[in-house]
């Protein structure tokens, strides 16, 4: 029993050191890289020499006071109720829809909404599992097992005149195991034997690769026949891809004929052998090991109590892993909710269709353009004179409406402008609008700015790609030398968020965007890479640091495997630029 306990307390000192070197060799790895920092003066721009282009902006004029009208589909007009240059009344009847298929949308739209609120019910289950995962680096060391004291035998067993020696064949290859024979070396490896039934685990397999050892799995059928064995060198096991496997996986027996052979689609675990294990020469008798005493009763083995902790995924990935894996769950989530937040948005005007299939007008004005019926679908583009088309002119928003009914009142010009943005576009902001075809010129004052994004991410040159942008809508003080579908050019002419002059620019590349957050790797007092967030503000090729950041801090380009915490700095004075660059 001592020589076990002894045998067993080995592997675990030898599995723990491998475990603890193989971290110290990260960390020595780490050791030999090194990041190139700059400071931040060499590329920062103060908010007093700034002359960024970012309140140059590109929009169309629309009436203020308009109703535009956009179907759900092409094909569930049943009746256009108006004409275009027609004079209606709030409450007139536009279109009228198939009900028929308004029931079907509606219940079609019911299941997108719940679809998607069952789709963010499980990402929240999976993040939370994601979140209790216990990293690798707190992998526990394999425990020792327990087994029961035999009493005290008052007398001397009778032993057999002719000794046998079965083979005793295990079924389960757990973490800790008591071997035949072997030291755990390539030349004289562990040895157990198993039954064809025998599961080898995973713990097992991670505890193998931490410790390097080998161990020689001889698989026996319940006739203790030799049929192959399988060699497991731990140094070249990875402890991440350490799974639970039989030792029967990746070979074929013919249960007729008894043949082996090995299955061309199996996974190979390890070193497959169809040699006989070596016995005594013909010269050398066995050695007949002493009997253990034989007890008069055989005691009861303890239940085995699993740990509470049993998840699967425990020690399998890395912190770094872990967090990574967080990350991408919380984006996950969050594009589920804008699905959800858009399909209860079309549930909601699907609800409003369903009352009688009717779309009435929501203000008195006149029809600007109402599509046509043809054949019994619905189509938005309506017929044109094509001789007065500018074959110049660009695309008009309202393209895509089938209907629009304009009332009396203000003009407006819309733009779309970045979310970093829109501090300096609340209502009241004042914007200076040019109309490029005529030269005519006005000044707009911000009005509103829509709560839904017109587009998740963004789309130009030099904007920063996390950005989503926003419909902005400006009043114009004097509307008469503007044409409504005319596209302008903005210049923002006010401030309304009195930018501290401690403000500076940097090229948005070395920004690092992390969920809501946004941080610079920068170089401390150690020249050690550390992560610094930052406040930010405006957004275009260059970034707006509104706090968080100096003119002689060191920073880097904030992406790439060496970049870490952690890691040595080495002093340059050449920016890195969108040139020199490469992902």
């Amino acid at each position: 029993m001592k020589k076990l306990i002894i045998f067993l307390l080995c592997i675990a000192l030898i599995g723990g050191g491998g475990f603890f070197g193989y971290k110290q060799y990260e960390k020595n790895r780490d050791e030999k890289k090194i990041v190139d920092v700059v400071p931040v003066s060499t590329m920062a721009i103060p908010s007093y020499m700034w002359g960024g282009d970012d309140g140059n902006m590109y929009g169309i004029i629309n009436a203020a006071n308009a109703q535009r009208v956009e179907l759900a589909t092409d094909k569930l007009v049943k009746t256009i109720c108006v004409e275009e240059g027609q004079e209606i009344k709030k409450g007139d009847t536009i279109l009228e829809y198939d009900m028929t298929v308004v029931e079907l949308e509606l219940a079609q739209k019911e299941n997108d909404v719940q679809v998607c609120e069952n789709q963010i019910r499980m990402a929240n289950k999976e993040l939370n599992e994601i979140r209790n995962y216990k990293p690798s680096e707190n992998a526990p060391a394999p425990q020792q097992p327990t087994y029961p004291e035999v009493p005290e035998i008052p007398e001397e067993p009778e032993i057999p005149e002719e000794p046998s020696n079965p083979i005793v064949l295990v079924e389960e290859v757990p973490v800790s195991f008591q071997p035949v024979s072997g030291t755990g070396t390539a030349e004289d490896p562990l040895v157990l034997n198993c039954s064809t039934r025998a599961v080898v685990y995973a713990p097992f397999m991670q505890s193998l690769a931490a410790s390097k050892r080998c161990v020689e799995l001889r698989v026996y059928d319940d006739d203790s026949t030799f049929l192959y064995k399988w060699l497991l060198n731990g140094s070249k096991i990875k402890p991440e891809e350490a799974a639970e496997w039989h030792v029967t996986d990746g070979v074929l027996i013919d249960k007729e004929t008894g043949s082996i052979s090995i299955d061309p689609e199996g996974k190979m675990n390890g070193q497959l052998s169809f040699g006989a294990p070596p016995t005594l020469p013909e010269n050398e008798e066995e050695e007949i090991p002493e009997p253990d005493p034989v007890p008069e009763y055989e005691p009861e083995p303890e239940p085995y109590i699993p740990p509470e902790d049993t998840n699967p995924d425990d020690y399998r990935y890395s912190r770094a892993e872990i967090s990574r894996m967080v990350k991408q769950k919380e984006n996950e989530i969050k594009s589920l909710q804008i699905d959800l937040k858009s399909a209860q948005m079309k549930l909601e005007r699907a609800k409003k269709q369903k009352v009688d299939g009717r779309v009435v007008a929501e203000i008195d004005g006149i029809v600007k353009k109402i599509g046509t019926l043809e054949n019994g679908i619905a189509e938005t583009e309506v017929p044109v004179d094509e001789e007065k088309i500018d074959p110049f002119a660009e695309p008009s928003e309202d393209d895509k409406y089938f209907a629009i009914i304009e009332g009396e009142g203000s003009v407006e010009a819309v733009f779309q402008a970045p979310e970093l943005n829109l501090d300096k576009m609340q209502p009241g902001a004042e914007l200076e609008v040019t109309d490029y075809s005529s030269g005519n010129t006005t000044t707009a004052i911000v009005t509103k700015i829509d709560t839904e994004p017109a587009s998740y991410g963004s789309s130009g040159y030099g904007t920063n790609p996390n950005c989503s942008r926003y419909n902005v809508h400006a009043e114009l003080e004097d509307p008469e030398s503007f044409m409504i579908g005319r596209s302008v050019g903005l210049t923002l002419t006010s401030d309304t968020t009195n930018t501290s002059s401690k403000s500076i620019y940097i090229p948005q590349h070395y920004v690092h965007k992390e969920g809501g957050d946004y941080y610079v790797m920068k170089a401390d007092e150690n020249d050690r890479l550390v992560k610094q967030y930052v406040s930010v503000g405006s957004s275009n090729y260059y970034l707006e640091i509104k706090g968080g950041l100096k003119m002689d801090d060191r920073i880097c380009f904030p992406f790439g495997t060496n970049v870490k915490e952690g890691v040595r700095t080495h002093d340059t004075e050449e920016p890195l630029m969108s040139d020199k660059m490469y992902y």
